[in-house]
């Protein structure tokens, strides 16, 4: 790959985590934002940045401040995201807004300042991680798959719109064996109904027989040295092979039922 600058959000932990580990051996320079900082420095060519990404202004001034210190990056991963566990009648009212920007928002932000330059540059990779729950929802997380599904739609609208620079990859992951359940905003748990302590031992189940964030971080860096835009999937084997094309032949009413069942609801 001419890559030599990689920008990732949400590096400090998890999946990201991951990619910094991986392109830091591949890479001249890898730059990482996150809310919170590395305990101890990761390599001399990773230099981690503090943003909360939940916060569209603080944000807007990193990516100023970044381009204006280091220029567009050959390569920009929006990772950064979490989860919110509640029932909708609970589901707090700012938790909507950090859910929005930090899964929607801030990416596009990102698009809208680093995809210009790319072009303009005549190169350059944006690679928005998107989720599987695009096609098939988590139950009790309404703003992530909503999120995540509006950074899909997103995405491929970029694809139609940049024909050859930046390549767009719009790349949906399936589950990944991360801290991403634990570190959910959740409604407490005295007042978890009976169909979402199922779910949530369900969406436990699950994770905890997903492929390591090392193995995703390996498919998604396979991904983009294929060079080419579009929508790719990544996960298990089910889920990155076989799941995806469900949908093409069984209706929506019957895959709803499907989840209802899987997910104990």
């Amino acid at each position: 790959m001419e890559i030599q600058k990689v920008l990732i959000t949400g590096g400090s932990r998890g999946m990201g985590l991951s990619l910094v580990n991986l392109f830091k051996k591949q890479v001249s320079e890898v730059h990482t934002v996150s809310r919170t900082l590395p305990i101890k420095p990761l390599a001399v060519n990773v230099f981690p940045h503090q943003c909360d990404l939940s916060s569209q202004s603080d944000s807007e001034k990193f990516i100023n401040y970044f381009i204006e210190e280091h220029g567009a990056p050959d390569l920009l991963i929006n990772n950064a995201g979490s989860g919110a566990f509640f029932d909708w009648a609970n589901f707090p009212i700012e938790e909507i807004s950090k859910q929005i920007n930090l899964l929607f928002s801030v990416p596009v932000l990102f698009c809208r300042k680093l995809a210009p330059l790319m072009a303009e540059r005549k190169s350059g990779v944006i690679l928005n991680l998107t989720s599987l729950a695009t096609l098939y929802p988590l139950p009790y997380m309404p703003l992530y798959n909503a999120g995540k599904s509006a950074l899909s739609s997103f995405t491929q609208s970029m694809i139609l719109e940049y024909e050859e620079f930046p390549t767009f990859i719009d790349y949906r992951m399936g589950d990944v064996k991360t801290d991403f359940n634990k570190v959910s905003a959740k409604q407490l748990q005295e007042k978890w109904s009976d169909p979402m302590k199922r779910a949530w031992h369900q969406i436990e189940k699950q994770l905890c027989h997903s492929p390591s964030p090392e193995n995703a971080a390996t498919q998604i860096f396979n991904t983009i040295s294929r060079g080419n835009s579009g929508v790719y999937y990544g996960g298990g084997r089910f889920q990155s092979k076989i799941a995806p094309w469900l949908p093409r032949f069984i209706p929506s009413k019957f895959l709803n039922k499907a989840l209802r069942k899987y997910y104990h609801l």
